[in-house]
């Protein structure tokens, strides 16, 4: 079973990413930050196979946490923001991101 966590500062995205992720009986939704410093904390404990990550979070750059996941785990980091721009997205693969993707993204995608 795949388990994921999520770092989603807007609580009506959050709840629509778990009720899509709770359909899949092959991944686990393991928990859920709204901001990177109390996140990461429970990253490292749970060491996850999969980290959703908005870009824009409270305390921090998710790019900053993106970083700092790929130093402690062997986490794979979706970059999961509305963030269109070529330099988000070219950032975002410089800080070590796996995969980008798009709010506006099927369903089916996530």
């Amino acid at each position: 079973m795949l388990k994921i966590v999520i770092f989603e500062p807007e609580i009506f995205t959050l709840l629509g990413i778990k009720v899509t992720i709770e359909q899949s009986p092959d991944i686990e939704f393991t928990v859920s930050a709204n901001c990177g410093k109390i996140g990461f904390q429970l990253i490292e404990q749970m060491n996850p196979d999969v980290v959703l990550v908005d870009l824009l979070l409270p305390d921090m750059i998710g790019l900053e946490l993106t970083r700092s996941i790929k130093g402690k785990t062997n986490s794979k980091i979706v970059i999961f923001t509305n963030q269109t721009h070529s330099d988000f997205i070219n950032s975002a693969f410089r800080h070590d991101a796996d995969y980008y993707m798009l709010k506006i993204a099927d369903i089916e995608l996530i």
